[in-house]
């Protein structure tokens, strides 16, 4: 496949094929959504557990009103999630059995609280037309992300995405960020090499997940309201800063 050159600042990535986009954060505008989401699953585990929110709001990233995009909720995946909160639990002396299976209860509690989240996460500004001129110039996509398979889909088919994208994988199992694995599986989905792929995201995940699968590089993108990533080959500000070249 023949690829493109991709100009993002003062960076020029030659002979790009295919991009692996984040979804949260670099897709999807989605920290109002984690927030609430954060204090629903904390309020919840509460009830069982008295005294456990604040801990849980911390570890989750959400502390005095202020979100942390870099933060467990951010960029951990359920299963990660669960492992934490359950950990706050059992450290006030709690068996650890007792500890998941309130966890597991919460945040199924809190899932069916909240509304179809594809409501409330739509795409960041400038995202919709970026995917569609990057198709139309014979660029692949898939999604890695760490939320469900479902609920990548599920935000493809709400905002009329999903014809952009020829893949998605989400971390409801493993493998799951930053696991090369899951690269070289997109990479087999789309019929590209890893040294064709450009992955684009919001994380430290996303970056080493580019890093450990041998891709052409990693874009660190702020537009969803997260810090730039130190080790990224570049930083974007906007979607209109990707510029796609022939």
């Amino acid at each position: 496949m023949k690829g493109l050159n991709v100009q993002c600042g003062a960076r020029r990535f030659e002979g790009i094929a295919a991009i692996l986009w984040d979804k949260d954060g670099t897709l999807a505008d989605s920290y109002g959504f984690l927030q609430k989401l954060a204090h629903q699953r904390s309020h919840s585990l509460n009830q069982k557990v008295p005294g456990v929110y604040d801990d849980l709001m911390a570890a989750f990233g959400c502390v005095a009103g202020q979100y942390d995009p870099a933060g467990l909720m951010a960029v951990g995946t359920r299963y990660e999630n669960e492992i934490a909160a359950a950990a706050y639990v059992a450290a006030r002396g709690h068996a650890w059995a007792d500890s998941r299976q309130w966890v597991q209860s919460s945040f199924a509690e809190s899932d069916r609280s909240v509304t179809r989240k594809a409501d409330l996460t739509p795409p960041l500004a400038g995202i919709p037309e970026l995917l569609q001129q990057a198709q139309q110039m014979g660029l692949v996509m898939a999604v890695l992300s760490g939320d469900t398979t479902a609920n990548i889909q599920d935000f493809l088919d709400c905002y009329d995405l999903a014809a952009q994208i020829a893949w998605s994988a989400g971390s409801e199992s493993p493998p799951v960020k930053p696991d090369p694995q899951m690269v070289w599986t997109a990479c087999e989905k789309l019929r590209v090499a890893p040294e064709e792929c450009l992955v684009i995201g919001d994380s430290a995940l996303d970056q080493q997940l580019a890093h450990n699968g041998k891709c052409a590089g990693f874009v660190s993108v702020t537009w969803g309201g997260s810090p730039a990533i130190a080790e990224a080959q570049a930083v974007l500000s906007e979607p209109q800063a990707l510029q796609l070249l022939l």
